[in-house]
């Protein structure tokens, strides 16, 4: 048993998380990130739909909250990098050659959609290409939540924190 990976309940509480509103389906955790150094989460994905045990092509819905722990929030150019990251990541997975290409695709388009957080409407920027619709957005305290889906998109209305571990996959360590 791999002994650093850290409980849900761990992570839970260091890190909020979201569900889609109405998602049946559990969520996976499917990747953590610490600062250098350990210490708690800084950044957590969760997947909705994405299968370990077989073919797996991807989530069906992703769900990335990343903590801001620097001076003065978010700003625009930062939530934009945090949705091109997403992107890129999404098209070196699918085509190796596009690795070599860190600038967006010609079919990229911006704009903004309100999506409703636990009942409130957070502006989102969404970024959508031939190879992902991705949208982010700066919550209170420092709290940066981005959603994926696979194109055309779009993704959830409404997001809702999850607050129990229960509502989560085990976590899968590797050992």
């Amino acid at each position: 048993m791999d002994t650093d990976t850290p409980a849900l309940a761990d992570v839970l509480a260091a890190v909020p998380l979201y569900a889609p509103v109405g998602e049946a389906r559990r969520g996976r955790v499917s990747s953590t990130t610490v600062e250098p150094g350990g210490g708690p989460p800084v950044k957590v994905v969760v997947d909705f739909g994405s299968t370990p045990e077989g073919p797996d092509s991807g989530p069906d819905l992703e769900i990335a909250t990343r903590l801001w722990e620097r001076d003065g929030g978010p700003g625009e150019r930062d939530v934009r990098a945090f949705c091109a990251e997403r992107d890129l990541m999404e098209r070196r997975m699918r085509d190796p050659l596009a690795a070599r290409s860190f600038a967006l695709p010609d079919d990229a388009v911006w704009s903004t959609r309100d999506i409703a957080v636990d009942g409130a409407d957070v502006a989102f920027t969404v970024l959508r290409t031939s190879a992902s619709w991705v949208a982010a957005g700066s919550l209170p305290g420092g709290v940066l939540v981005r959603v994926f889906t696979p194109p055309p998109g779009p993704g959830p209305e409404a997001l809702r924190r999850i607050t129990e571990a229960a509502e989560l996959a085990p976590v899968r360590g590797r050992g």
